[in-house]
């Protein structure tokens, strides 16, 4: 419909001040550095962006409501008498709006005694006499009355325009026929009285039935239901007095002159100074000016003679960007399909190598193109450039080529300048970043179980879309790598992130060996298992029912057994049956504890017992986990596809399933721990005496702990003691509270409370560095690790507590997650480094959190054991010596401790 309009006699007025309040309580709260509220305004300013960008009004003016009172408080004083006050973090950024729109060069029109409405009724019907179109921006279901022939509304919520029969189909009235409703069904926000005990739906079909408000009432008599019938008999006038109310004015004093309107270029050095101001980073890069499209050479090459030439000519870049295009995620399973090539003057090629269909043109084949190629990729040429390049390195070793070294890896850079960034995909970074529109893989196969598989896409197709996005990586590199070197986080990218990318890749490649046969026995054990505990439940209830459904569990405990009801859910305010609560609960009965062992077991057998024996690859033999750099915010590494690193080891169940991985023939396990790796990092941070003194004499931490708190000597402190000063010990990293302290162990929050000011009386450096690094926080938004990963923190700018406490919290515990996850990443790359320059068979094959589990062939577990040890314990010198808890065996739990050597 908008595709019909002449731009060039189109006007768009925007409703300023509910398209505001809707932002308001659209975006989570945010604020600027000087703890001014800002997210309304991000959300206003996000809207006109994208208004601007996607509809190209030539023609644009905002309409604002002034405070005070209006010609409809004239009318009637009980006019909005029951809303609420205006928020004070909205009241704030109410004058930001108008520097918004004037460093857009939109006009804001405000009148005294109108509301912004009545400005829009008024300049759509004067533009529209004037022979203009008319576009309104807005929401409301008020504003739908002004919809005719030349005007429509436009939803940006829904992004729908509506004009007369889109205003009936989505409101079931003519535009001219909303004031008529509103008349009898009122309007609670502005408290429009309508007329008692008729709603919306009543409303509506009253004025569908006899058409307007006069003709209803007139009819009244007719009206079947006695209490409309009542109503509008008693309320008449009411009913005549809302429908004035909710009527739109037509006749304020503004005056329409399009040129005033028409839309200029934004002031870019005001809004600059005011994004800055607000802290809006993301507007004040599309400020900066973007990258233009590529606009070079983009060509499939389907013979080696024009395989030749491009490479030929990107020898001669400074950059060169190669991505490997497959048919499947996960690299271990997939095949190659095409080669990406491209450069930073927009010039990119796609060599197709294995798409099939008919009328396919001859391709290159899969060995020819990477010899073609291998000039790019010897490390004599340009650097090199990809985006995730850890699934490349994976299809070069299985082509059985050397895996080139890559210089960047935009997905890893965008990780380190912002981990917190909600997408590291090619099309987000490049959009952020630099403001480069750049197509989805998705865009061209679909997505989802309906996705075309890669080789059956047209090559014609598939060149465009695979052009565009190498291009855009290799274009992104300077600006990237410039955004590091700013934020001093070159070096973590360059020494240790791009270095652990190709470790990880053959991690990936090696995989872990499974026992399936135990796991099958396992299965068949714990399937006996869970129809015993089945029917147990079943005998404590009284009756059958569906164990896993929420709703039938919640009627067992809530009402068959009355136990006391626990939290309820959000959604449907229904008892809730979560595991927190089943906790609660099992103290009061047996059934939730066995509910409890019920979905542990299953959940366990059914995400791992069950599946791990369909994902070990046929070719290999084994499980190929994938490793996620860029992914957790602290800088942990995390694991998918199947999640290795969250079978649980405190549980006997969790390391039953342990059992399962086992080595290669003639190989052992050998596991390397960093022994309390936090608690260390934490005391070289903080430099607590205490604390350095029990690391440095080799005491244990929570017996110290709790000899300190409780002022008994070590040999004196009890199993619960100890207990509860581990729980500190640990707890204050993640910012326990007494709360949670007394819930795990059984005190009261009085008790707590006092355990935890004693411990910080203490250990008064420890509540110190909480302290410092909370105003560091606060003050400058990020913290650092100490080897300078950083993390922001935008919620701390906001008023909401709970998301400022949980942010807090955040803060203090990636500080020393963060350097731990820092610590072990740099003894993986090490460590892989050491091994095959030995020539050494064994192979780290899992990293979970502080733990690396190897591969070592019985015959080197000394020397590799020495060796681990040496690095691990001595990759970064701390205040306190980091040490390493050694065991071997022939599978991930049936280990032994191997002693510390003493040279």
């Amino acid at each position: 419909m908008i595709d019909r309009r002449d731009p060039e006699r189109t006007l768009f007025l925007l409703d300023g001040t509910s398209n505001l309040y809707r932002a308001f309580h659209a975006v989570r709260d945010l604020s600027n550095k000087q703890g001014l509220p800002t997210n309304a305004l991000y959300g206003f300013t996000s809207m006109l962006r994208k208004l601007v960008k996607d509809l190209g009004p030539r023609y644009l003016a905002v309409a604002l409501d002034l405070p005070g009172p209006t010609f409809r408080h004239e009318a009637y004083p009980e006019y909005k008498a029951t809303r609420k006050e205006t928020p004070e973090a909205l009241v704030a950024q109410i004058p930001y709006v108008r520097k918004i729109c004037q460093a857009f060069n939109v006009p804001v029109l405000e009148l005294p005694g109108f509301e912004a409405d009545d400005i829009l009724g008024t300049l759509a019907d004067k533009a529209s006499k004037a022979g203009y179109e008319v576009v309104v921006v807005a929401s409301d279901k008020d504003l739908l009355q002004l919809v005719d022939e030349k005007v429509t509304v436009y939803n940006p919520v829904s992004g729908q325009f509506l004009d007369s029969d889109g205003v009936e189909r989505v409101f079931g009235v003519r535009p001219g026929q909303v004031p008529d409703v509103l008349a009898l069904w009122g309007d609670s926000s502005d408290n429009i009285p309508g007329v008692p005990g008729i709603g919306e739906k009543g409303a509506k079909d009253l004025i569908r039935r006899f058409g307007d408000l006069e003709e209803v009432l007139r009819q009244s008599d007719s009206v079947e239901r006695k209490s409309y019938r009542e109503g509008l008999k008693e309320h008449a006038s009411e009913a005549r007095l809302s429908r004035e109310l909710a009527t739109l004015r037509r006749d304020a004093p503004v005056a329409f002159d399009a040129e005033k309107f028409r839309l200029r270029p934004p002031d870019l050095a005001a809004a600059r100074v005011l994004f800055e101001e607000l802290d809006f980073t993301a507007f004040l890069r599309d400020l900066e000016a973007p990258i233009a499209a590529p606009r070079g050479d983009h060509e499939a090459l389907l013979d080696d003679a024009a395989l030749e030439r491009a490479v030929a000519r990107l020898l001669s870049e400074p950059t060169v960007a190669v991505g490997l295009e497959r048919d499947h995620a996960e690299p271990m399973r997939a095949r190659l399909v095409g080669i990406s090539l491209g450069s930073p003057s927009g010039a990119a090629y796609y060599v197709p190598l294995a798409h099939r269909g008919l009328g396919v043109p001859g391709q290159i084949p899969p060995e020819t193109a990477l010899r073609l190629i291998r000039p790019l990729l010897d490390g004599s040429g340009p650097r090199l450039a990809g985006h995730d390049v850890k699934g490349d390195l994976i299809l070069y070793h299985r082509l059985g080529t050397g895996p080139p070294v890559f210089e960047m890896d935009t997905m890893i850079a965008s990780y380190l300048l912002d981990p917190s960034r909600a997408s590291h995909a090619l099309e987000s970074v490049a959009q952020e970043v630099a403001g480069l529109e750049v197509p989805s893989p998705a865009t061209v196969l679909g997505a989802g179980a309906r996705a075309t598989p890669l080789d059956e896409v047209p090559i014609e197709r598939a060149t465009p879309l695979f052009c565009a996005r190498i291009a855009a990586v290799a274009m992104l590199r300077d600006r990237l790598r410039a955004g590091l070197e700013k934020d001093g986080l070159l070096g973590l990218l360059v020494d240790l992130e791009l270095p652990l990318v190709s470790v990880l890749a053959r991690m990936e490649w090696t995989g872990v060996r499974i026992d399936s046969e135990f796991l099958e026995g396992l299965s068949r054990e714990w399937e006996g298992e869970i129809a015993r505990l089945t029917g147990t439940i079943h005998a404590l209830a009284g009756k059958e029912f569906n164990l896993n459904s929420p709703r039938q569990l919640g009627e067992i405990l809530f009402e068959t057994l009355k136990l006391t009801p626990g939290r309820k859910t959000r959604k449907t305010r229904s008892l809730s049956t979560s595991v927190e609560v089943l906790e609660e609960l099992a103290g009061e009965h047996e059934l939730p504890r066995r509910v409890l062992e019920y979905r542990s077991l299953q959940k366990l057998k059914s995400t791992y017992v069950d599946t791990l024996p369909l994902l070990v690859n046929r070719e290999t033999g084994r499980v190929h986990t994938s490793f996620n750099q860029a992914v957790a915010a602290t800088g942990r590494l995390s694991s998918s596809d199947p999640n290795l690193q969250n079978i649980p080891i405190r549980t006997d169940l969790g390391r039953l399933i342990r059992r399962a991985f086992i080595p290669a023939d003639g190989a052992l396990i050998l596991s390397a721990d960093y022994s309390q790796i936090e608690l260390r990092v934490l005391a070289h941070l903080c430099g607590d005496p205490q604390l350095l003194r029990a690391f440095k004499s080799g005491e244990d931490i929570h017996r110290r702990t709790a000899a300190e708190v409780f002022g008994v000597l070590p040999e004196l402190v009890s199993e619960p003691m100890r207990r509860r000063a581990k729980a500190v010990n640990f707890g204050i990293l993640y910012g326990m509270g007494p709360q949670r302290l007394a819930r795990d162990q059984g005190v009261s929050v009085k008790e707590a409370a006092d355990f935890i000011e004693r411990y910080f009386g203490r250990f008064p450096r420890v509540k110190a560095y909480i302290d410092a690094t909370i105003a560091s926080v606060e003050s400058e938004g990020k913290v650092r690790t100490l080897f300078g990963r950083v993390r922001h923190f935008p919620e701390l700018r906001g008023s909401d507590r709970n998301a400022r406490q949980q942010a807090i919290r955040s803060a203090v515990n990636t500080t020393i997650q963060g350097t731990a996850a820092d610590l072990i990443k740099m003894a993986m790359v090490v460590l892989d480094g050491r091994l095959r320059e030995g020539g050494s068979a064994a192979r780290v094959t899992l990293q979970v959190h502080d733990e690396l589990v190897l591969e070592v062939p019985e015959r080197e577990v000394k020397p590799v054991a020495d060796l681990v040890r040496q690095v691990m314990e001595g990759v970064h010198a701390l205040a306190v010596p980091l040490v390493v808890d050694m065991r071997v065996g022939p599978n991930w739990i049936e280990t032994r401790d191997l002693a510390q050597s003493k040279d």
